[in-house]
């Protein structure tokens, strides 16, 4: 597979359902650019994140090149501390169909961001199961059909939540940082769910590491493409906001080199279909410019 983009669009909070994606949606539209989307099946409570503040190094610092006020506001910074946690999926019920009418992947990004986050590296698998199963019927409910894509929150994965895609027939995962699309191997098992990892750094790491320009950042990205598959992480509350120019241009510049934009599950489709993949140990680790961990394709 030639010089080809999957866009992996991560929808993380309220507001960036609501307004992150329509705009999205209208850019992709212009460039004839399909993407998958994910989305979490529960409610926003980004204002848990405060905690990181204390017990994770260097998030303050990412936090602020990514400009944290100016990219999430304050009432979604208030979610779950001064205001109650509001519901992203069920909310947006016809949005979600735009998203699918369009042509766009839509597949589950956890129940809650947050929690997932910051828990699913220790949770057991009675309670991960529980919470994948609830986010399951949600998607089911809305959408009228059963998920067969998963990107995880944060890039935090375990064991048991693979095992879960595996039993209900999931085509495939995005839950690491890595190279190359593998079958993921973790707790000393082989799962036979393809792991397709994210293979390009997010805009939140770069920003300021590789400038503030909008127009230089996509330079970047653009420079960072290989000659084969690549995988983009974007985020609604970044590139559905106040850096939609940077994503413009980034896609304009991929185009003008002949780069296909795929959606992920053509992806993985194409690739269950042409010959063996290897396996890959999944690690926990770090990457630049990102505050805590990351599961790694080993």
């Amino acid at each position: 597979m030639e010089k080809v983009i999957g866009l992996e669009v991560h929808v993380d909070t309220f507001e960036g359902m609501r307004r992150g994606v329509p705009r999205l949606l209208d850019l992709f539209e212009k460039y004839h650019v399909r993407a998958s989307f994910f989305v979490p099946m529960g409610k926003d409570h980004t204002g848990w994140t405060v905690k990181r503040v204390f017990t994770r190094p260097g998030f303050v610092s990412k936090a602020a090149r990514a400009g944290v006020l100016e990219t999430y506001g304050v009432k979604t910074l208030m979610r779950g501390l001064l205001l109650p946690g509001a519901e992203i999926a069920l909310r947006h019920q016809p949005l979600l169909r735009r998203i699918t009418d369009s042509g766009h992947e839509l597949g589950i990004h956890g129940l809650d961001h947050v929690h997932w986050h910051d828990h699913i590296k220790h949770m057991d698998r009675d309670r991960t199961a529980k919470t994948l199963d609830k986010a399951t019927r949600v998607y089911e409910k809305l959408l009228g059909a059963k998920p067969v894509s998963f990107a995880a929150p944060g890039w935090m994965i375990n064991a048991h939540a693979l095992a879960f895609f595996e039993e209900r027939g999931f085509v495939y995962s995005s839950d690491t940082r890595g190279r190359s699309p593998h079958y993921p191997r973790m707790g000393g098992r082989t799962f036979r769910v393809l792991q397709i990892p994210s293979t390009l750094p997010t805009l939140d790491e770069m920003v300021g590491l590789e400038g503030k320009d909008q127009a230089a950042l996509a330079r970047f990205f653009a420079r960072s493409l290989t000659a084969g598959l690549n995988v983009m992480s974007i985020h609604t509350e970044l590139e559905g906001n106040r850096w939609t120019g940077f994503l413009a241009s980034f896609i304009e510049q991929s185009l003008a080199r002949s780069y296909r934009f795929v959606r992920l599950i053509d992806i993985a489709a194409s690739l269950r279909a042409h010959g063996d993949l290897p396996v890959c140990e999944c690690v926990y680790g770090t990457v630049r410019g990102r505050a805590g961990e990351v599961t790694l394709q080993g």
